[in-house]
């Protein structure tokens, strides 16, 4: 065999003796070693099975301690769920076999029933179980958050209207009594949180038992809408009167006259659960459905469960084919099944084990933390296809298999050691967010980045040991291939010498070849800042779905002919002795409803607010109901007598139906808002608006907090957070990469050198997101920090062996070359695998997902290319030769006796 030369990969013997040592000890004890991990990911993988859920949730991006999730809270306590599933039938509404069979369906989703294990559990409740699960609290029995039951079937109470007193009612300690209405969901509150089990449906409201305040002799009745049921002649005059209400169009019926809705408010539970529920009604509504009674299933719950559903279905058919795929191409890149195996092994124990510690950890899987499978498959397979080539290398040069696998294990333990290092910084530097999830994201990043580095260096060893004979796809020393080829191309293109030994030109050709790539690519950079500086936070989950998806369908469809699938509620606080009964307060009230049902958009300026409900209904039907039902009535009183009279009378007929607007001591309330789907930030100019109507019309006197909140708002709040939170976690986790860049590459040059062909890509790859008009939002926020860590890693494996090489000879063409051959072969089959594993993501059915694997792909392209031909005349013209050894100095050179291919100290 022909001596080494010094050009070529590090012959055996060379790299860390700690490694080394690490690689026989695994050898030697790796059946002992296989079996342990055979078993502990067993157990790992039941877990991740068993435990692990998906929460695509807005509450589980919200921090604990920010002031939107405590009013939503707020609101919630006192008023129940403020997400409602939304069921739309279309159909002509004011014909009996319609409204016939809109009971039946009404009264059939009201008494669902199917067994839940979270059945009325808060997250507050999950999350304390969490905290146990950990030690981080004692146990301690949660307390469900009260509700009230709908109170719908006529009552009726008596007054004097010439002579009315309520001194009872004026004090704070209003209590109504216990009010069973007989209607099918009523009582569902008391039972709310019972072991005994109880209605999952805690309030539906639709054309069948929307509410009505009639007068009757004695006073008022507050009953149904449809009590009693009308017959056929009755329907022309119901129709004007329903479609003449504007708190019941856009509420319960479509301003045409074609749809009608049930609006389903479910008592507290998990996302899982809530899927459950959401299945349950999509199927109860096919089995009513027909040509002329057409049901579909929108709201906040039925998208949650949509995208789970849609995720959860892409993220196991894509991650089979995107493995398959890359498995494939390890197939012909190694060329033997155990070129497969061991990398295959290390990604999938990886992931396994993530997944199995997040769920025995009680953490959920949401719509950043699905991005992890893909994430270990570049970190495993990245470290797998490094160790591997510089086996086979060794291989091809003759090796024993043992040695081989031990040289290789010496030489790539400690740039693996160090990319995952990096990785981890950058990862955990999510700990900043003040999103618990994001958090929690970056925890569990950094625990699988650093599964996939104890797997790389202890179970593809063990795999490697297996291997009898194969140079796995190797070819005879000296015969080049198309990755040779390429990188030839690369180190021509960048003004370096052949890897073969020839020049690169005269020098004065290499200098303006490394000067017009560098011209290049600080040009894309420029450019790529412009492109940058264009982008815009656009997050609509909706968006995700395919447009002919059910889900999405029915949410256009609600927006379109109801006014809006989403919603937004103002929570009142109001102080003194009269509470939200104080007249000054509802006159503000009024005032400000006004202002917000005037609210445009400012880009298209389309009315997004159909209609609101809240405690002015009440106070105005009553006084309707008081004064001869005329509709001049329907007004708020004139006195604060007349007020209070208001109150009493329907406290007394429907005390559960005021309960759903105030509470029982009148010093809370809400008003909602029916919006149409908005995405993120577009509830950021409404917010100001309503904020700027509560400061002009919400008197001081009243001393009064009107704050706005609901589910659909706290996404806004999220987002905004989120934005804020990954920059500055990217920006502390690009200062300590670039620290550690220093430290670890032990020199301040090569470290600040290095982290430029680390930003590029990043640039790139944001750029190309501003030009092609792709938003930031939750499904890539993280592209940045993927991209940095795909960079870094390629950057540190080339850098670490052209420092040891520099540092060794001080010629920078040499080092680059050495660097070339022993780290470009992998970095070349790495990024192929990776590219064509992620560009199978474009068959996805979500949109996100399809735009997540191009992203990624490009940036693995991007970051091979700025690594093998940028970062290569940026040495080069950044580092200058050293003087040579004198002759028969102890290097490798004199040793082995290899011709000098290094040129002058002078070369270009």
């Amino acid at each position: 065999m022909s001596p080494p030369d010094p050009l070529e990969p590090a012959h055996e013997g060379t790299g860390s003796p700690f490694f080394a040592a690490w690689g026989r000890a695994v050898l030697r004890f790796r059946l002992l070693i296989l079996a342990l991990i055979v078993a502990a990911t067993g157990f790992m993988g039941y877990s991740a099975a068993t435990r692990l859920v998906l929460d695509n949730s807005v509450e589980a991006f919200t921090a604990s301690d920010s002031r939107a999730h405590a009013v939503l809270e707020q609101l919630r306590d006192q008023f129940g769920r403020d997400d409602l599933f939304l069921v739309l039938v279309e159909g002509d509404v004011f014909s009996l076999p319609y409204l016939e069979r809109l009971r039946a369906l009404h009264d059939e989703l009201a008494g669902l029933d199917l067994e839940l294990k979270t059945l009325g559990e808060r997250r507050s409740d999950r999350e304390r179980k969490r905290a146990e699960l950990r030690g981080d609290l004692a146990p301690a029995v949660a307390t469900p958050a009260p509700t009230a039951a709908p109170g719908d079937e006529p009552a009726t109470a008596q007054v004097d209207d010439q002579a009315f007193e309520a001194p009872s009612f004026e004090d704070d300690a209003f209590a109504p009594p216990d009010f069973d209405d007989g209607d099918a969901t009523a009582g569902a509150a008391d039972a709310w949180g019972d072991e005994a089990g109880g209605s999952i449906v805690d309030e539906i409201t639709s054309l069948v038992n929307v509410r009505r305040t009639r007068a009757t002799a004695d006073g008022i009745a507050v009953g149904k809408l449809l009590d009693p049921w009308p017959a056929a002649e009755a329907l022309p005059a119901l129709r004007d009167e329903v479609l003449g209400d504007a708190t019941l169009v856009g509420q319960v019926v479509g301003k045409a006259g074609r749809h009608s809705v049930l609006a389903i408010r479910t008592q507290f539970m998990s996302e899982a659960d809530s899927a459950k529920v959401y299945q349950a009604v999509v199927a109860i509504g096919a089995k009513h459905a027909s040509d002329d009674f057409r049901v579909s299933v929108s709201g906040l719950p039925a998208m949650n469960a949509s995208l789970n559903a849609l995720m959860l279905s892409d993220l196991q058919r894509m991650m089979g084919i995107a493995l398959g795929a890359m498995f494939l191409l390890l197939v012909i890149l190694f060329r033997h099944p155990l070129g497969v195996v061991g990398p295959a092994a290390v990604v999938v124990v990886a992931a396994v084990w993530t997944f199995g510690s997040m769920a025995l950890l009680g953490w959920s899987m949401t719509m950043l933390s699905n991005i992890l499978p893909a994430f270990l498959i570049c970190v495993g397979l990245g470290d797998s296809i490094h160790l591997q080539s510089v086996y086979r290398d060794a291989r091809r040069r003759g090796v024993a298999n043992h040695d081989a696998i031990v040289h290789a294990v010496a030489t790539t333990g400690l740039p693996i050691l160090f990319t995952t290092m990096t990785t981890m910084v950058g990862l955990l530097s999510f700990r900043f967010a003040t999103t618990t999830a994001i958090g929690e994201m970056g925890t569990m990043g950094a625990w699988g980045v650093f599964v996939a580095f104890l797997w790389s260096v202890v179970l593809l060893p063990i795999a490697l040991s297996f291997n009898a004979r194969s140079l796995l796809g190797a070819r005879e020393a000296g015969a080049p291939d198309l990755i040779d080829g390429f990188l030839e191309l690369c180190v021509r293109l960048s003004g370096t010498r052949s890897l073969r030994g020839g020049e690169a030109g005269s020098p004065e050709v290499a200098r303006r070849k490394r000067r017009l790539v560098l011209l290049v690519a600080f040009a894309i950079g420029g450019v790529a800042i412009m492109g940058a500086s264009t982008l815009r936070v656009f997050h609509n989950p909706m968006n995700w779905i395919p447009i002919d998806d059910p889900a999405r369908v029915a949410f256009d469809e609600v927006d379109t002919h109801l006014g809006g699938t989403s919603s937004v509620q103002l929570f009142i606080e109001a102080g003194g002795e009269r509470g939200v009964k104080d007249l000054e307060l509802l006159r503000g009230l009024e005032q400000l409803q006004a202002h917000v049902l005037a609210y445009r958009d400012p880009e298209s300026g389309d009315a997004v607010i159909a209609n609101a409900t809240g405690l002015l209904d009440i106070v105005k039907e009553t006084h309707q109901a008081l004064h001869g039902g005329a509709a001049s009535e329907y007004r708020l009183p004139d006195t604060q007598q007349g007020v209070s009279d208001a109150f009493f009378m329907f406290e007394n007929a429907s005390p559960s139906q005021l309960k759903r607007l105030a509470s029982t001591d009148l010093k809370r309330a809400q008003v909602t808002f029916r919006v149409k789907w908005l995405e993120a930030t577009a509830y950021g100019p409404l917010t100001a608006y309503v904020n700027e109507g509560v400061a002009r019309f919400i008197p001081d006197g009243a001393k009064a907090q009107v704050q706005i909140t609901g589910s659909a708002y706290t996404l806004f709040e999220v987002v905004s957070a989120l934005i804020g939170d990954l920059i500055k976690s990217f920006g502390t986790a690009f200062l300590l990469i670039s620290a550690m860049m220093i430290l670890l590459l032990r020199d301040l040059k090569l470290g600040l050198v290095s982290m430029v062909p680390n930003l590029l890509p990043i640039a790139t790859i944001l750029g190309l997101m501003g030009f092609a008009g792709i938003p930031i939002d939750m499904g890539n926020l993280l592209i940045a920090s993927i991209a940095i860590g795909i960079a870094v890693d390629d950057t540190i494996h080339f850098l670490h062996h052209y420092r040891e090489h520099y540092r060794a000879h001080g010629v920078v063409d040499d080092a680059i070359r050495y660097s070339m051959n022993h780290s470009g072969r992998a970095l070349v089959s790495t990024s192929a695998v990776l590219v064509v594993g992620f560009f199978v993501y474009l068959a996805a059915n979500m949109y996100s997902l399809q735009r997540f694997g191009m992203l990624i792909g490009l940036t693995v392209i991007f970051a091979l290319i700025f690594d093998l031909v940028f970062a290569p005349a940026l040495l080069r013209t950044v580092f200058k030769d050293r003087p040579r050894a004198a002759p028969g100095a102890d290097t490798p050179t004199a040793k082995t006796g290899a011709p000098d291919v290094a040129g002058s100290p002078q070369a270009a």
